[in-house]
């Protein structure tokens, strides 16, 4: 046997492992993201990313409102800052603002019960510019952006347990350079209401 059948032969084997149940799952979560990452404007198509923005949801362990807060951006599922922020409660820290400024914004990720800060991060709108992100958003409400990209970098950071696989809105405009089409919730709403029990 070559190496490529033994590779194939392995493959096939942990293939018949995986329940038929997961199996279904994971090729209707397929689906619907081919439907979304098609751009169609054919009604079911967008009825297939609403429904993948909620089994995200629901896979992060959040009630399915939280699927506003998900966004899918080219291809790519996006959780806003405020999200992270929430699920951050939800994991034993929390991102909280030590300064802000007209042009910058410095957030702390602590252990939730106590003052023991893990680390900080600073954002500036020269960075912003220098990485080209120039959106409506960064217009309009530039502390808001700053405060959102602040606090989930120091997530990344200092508690990549929370935010490991999960990309934010800018940061995929900032990999595509073109300012991406979504209202973010971040210019919208000041308040970071974590979801379940965690507080």
């Amino acid at each position: 046997m070559s190496g490529q059948e033994l590779v194939e032969t392995n493959a096939a084997t942990q293939l018949e492992r995986v329940p038929d149940v997961a199996l279904d799952r994971a090729a209707r979560l397929g689906l619907w993201l081919a439907a979304a990452e098609s751009n169609s404007k054919d009604p079911k198509a967008a009825g297939m990313a609403a429904a993948l923005r909620i089994a995200y949801a629901d896979s992060l362990g959040l009630p399915a409102h939280a699927a506003q807060e998900i966004h899918l951006i080219r291809g790519n599922l996006t959780l806003s800052a405020k999200l992270c922020r929430a699920l951050a409660v939800q994991h034993g820290v929390r991102v909280v603002r030590v300064e802000a400024t007209d042009d910058s914004c410095t957030a702390a990720v602590v252990r939730v019960g106590s003052d023991e800060e893990l680390g900080r991060t600073t954002y500036t709108l020269a960075m912003a510019k220098k990485r080209g992100l120039s959106g409506d958003n960064w217009t309009k409400s530039p502390d808001r952006m700053l405060w959102a990209r602040a606090s989930k970098q120091a997530l990344d950071d200092f508690a990549p347990w929370v935010t490991v696989g999960v990309l934010s809105t800018d940061q995929v405009e900032e990999w595509t350079g073109e300012p991406v089409a979504v209202a973010d919730a971040e210019v919208l709403d000041d308040d970071d209401v974590p979801f379940g029990d965690a507080a």
